[in-house]
């Protein structure tokens, strides 16, 4: 039977299953958009959905004020780990991160962005999830500030269908294979993804494991709709990979950009 998702098998390998992630790239669009859509100075940051700090970092490297909140203890124990080997000459460039359920997130207090990278908001299947997780995003923010995410682009799955993927490295830590089976549920605008877990443990010894991940995809006017119930404005919304290039029945993965009102 799978496990919920993102738990400790799955924590523990998730930096080797996305070593080919260009996060420094994703801080450049991040940033860009930033200048773009914002009409004041870009410092504090609150990274939803933070995994093991995979965006966190690299902004605290710049200079931003980061505080990575995410639902998964493993998740949030891995990050912590990677800033306790930090050198201690990173001071207050480091991030911060804390364990937290988005849908009722309450710091009380107010960030000038907030971050749902890597399909955080798809993760919130309802329409209810989607409400809070913007609602909670929302508390976070003043009026002017604002919030980045990324999501699967409904256009596109629907036209290019997911498909089985088996992703497969080799590490200093041993090999680590990944299998995802995935299955639509259209009605709902749902991916239900099963993955499967095949990693080398101690002499050479196999670990299995299997989790399920279900994710949203979404629909232009669909995602407008929900950021104005939320007191968004929409002020972006592009090809992931290209700020220019508006989204196709190719693109995947589309990023948006909304100012709080």
């Amino acid at each position: 039977m799978s496990g919920s998702a993102f738990g400790q098998a799955y924590a523990e390998i998730y930096d080797r299953l996305y070593s080919d992630k260009d996060y420094a790239r994703e801080c450049d669009l991040l940033e860009e958009l930033f200048r773009r859509c914002s009409g004041r100075e870009i410092q504090s940051i609150l990274d939803l959905g933070c995994g093991t700090g995979g965006h966190a970092f690299p902004l605290a490297d710049r200079g931003y004020q980061v505080l990575g909140v995410d639902r998964s203890a493993d998740m949030i124990a891995q990050a912590s780990r990677k800033r306790a080997a930090l050198d201690q000459a990173a001071g207050e460039l480091a991030p911060t991160f804390q364990q937290g359920d988005l849908q009722t997130l309450d710091l009380g207090r107010p960030f000038d962005a907030a971050l749902m990278m890597f399909a955080v908001l798809g993760y919130q299947t309802s329409n209810a999830e989607v409400s809070g997780a913007l609602a909670a995003a929302r508390r976070h923010l003043d009026p002017g500030a604002l919030l980045v995410f990324d999501v699967w682009y409904g256009p596109a799955v629907l036209a290019q269908r997911p498909e089985e993927r088996l992703k497969a490295l080799e590490s200093p830590q041993g090999r680590v294979q990944r299998t995802a089976t995935p299955e639509l549920d259209v009605r709902r605008h749902l991916c239900r993804v099963h993955y499967r877990l095949r990693r080398e443990g101690a002499g050479g010894q196999p670990m299995e494991s299997a989790e399920e991940h279900i994710v949203r995809y979404f629909f232009p006017a669909e995602i407008e709709q929900f950021l104005t119930g939320c007191r968004f404005e929409l002020a972006h919304l592009s090809d992931f990979s290209d700020l220019n290039a508006e989204p196709t029945l190719d693109t995947w993965n589309v990023l948006a950009c909304a100012r709080a009102v």
